[in-house]
């Protein structure tokens, strides 16, 4: 699975022509926090490092098509959620995600403000939304009373989401523009925790564990980074729509 979806982001990558426009390719990085059915339940709360690539294609001054690619470390324990019954539930789950995600990115200050000789235009807000698609593989642990971790109930899967993120960027120089972003990617699934498939087998005999999670609520995760991106190309087309 995992080698077919790296196999579609370079055959992606491959079918994109260099023609008479302008490009954008930078590396990110930052942090996340999960939300889901294990641990805090606060929106943003960056606390695992991630990071990542992305690329873009000059459209029109207003949007760019834009792809990226990035990894993010989940881990989600218990014993840090404000919820009592969460607390005594003592779950903890711990995933490695890649997610690639296309779609449009909406510049709220048309590009040609970006122009060199006019530094107060430097600095544009925008919004990105698109379709993405994660690969994961996520194991679930009780805690036990001394701290250790016991079972390991493992899964691993491939989900669709729908990634949105606003940011600011600023461009530093004809080349290099620095962005700061932060947004949501909501999945199609409830076991980035591994705990969909899990929690529904606890009505077997012998169950010891108590279904204590939102089996209608899907998985997502916030993710907040700082990219440093380089712009080649056509530049004068970009510099002069």
């Amino acid at each position: 699975m995992k080698k077919s979806f790296f196999s579609l982001i370079i055959g992606l990558f491959l079918s994109l022509q260099l023609k008479a426009q302008a490009y954008e390719l930078g590396l990110m990085g930052g942090g996340g926090n999960y939300i889901g059915d294990i641990g805090r339940e606060t929106y943003f709360y960056p606390n695992k490092l991630g990071g990542g690539i992305l690329f873009k294609k000059t459209i029109n001054p207003w949007y760019s098509f834009r792809m990226n690619l990035h990894y993010f470390q989940l881990n989600a324990n218990d014993l840090e959620a404000n919820s009592i019954g969460r607390r005594l539930r003592r779950l903890y789950a711990e995933a490695q995600i890649y997610n690639f995600s296309i779609g449009f990115e909406y510049n709220f200050i048309p590009r040609n403000a970006f122009l060199p000789h006019q530094s107060i235009h430097k600095l544009t807000p925008y919004l990105f939304a698109g379709l993405g698609i994660g690969t994961y593989n996520s194991t679930l642990y009780r805690i036990n009373t001394n701290n250790s971790l016991t079972g390991g109930y493992k899964y691993d899967g491939t989900n669709l989401n729908i990634p949105i993120l606003t940011g600011l960027k600023y461009r530093l120089s004809r080349h290099f523009i620095i962005s700061m972003e932060a947004g949501a990617y909501y999945f199609f699934t409830d076991n980035l925790d591994a705990t969909g498939l899990y929690f529904r087998n606890m009505d077997l005999p012998g169950s010891t564990i108590t279904p204590t999670t939102n089996l209608n609520s899907n998985d997502w995760y916030t993710f907040s980074s700082i990219g440093l991106i380089y712009t080649f190309g056509d530049l004068g087309c970009y510099f002069n729509m």
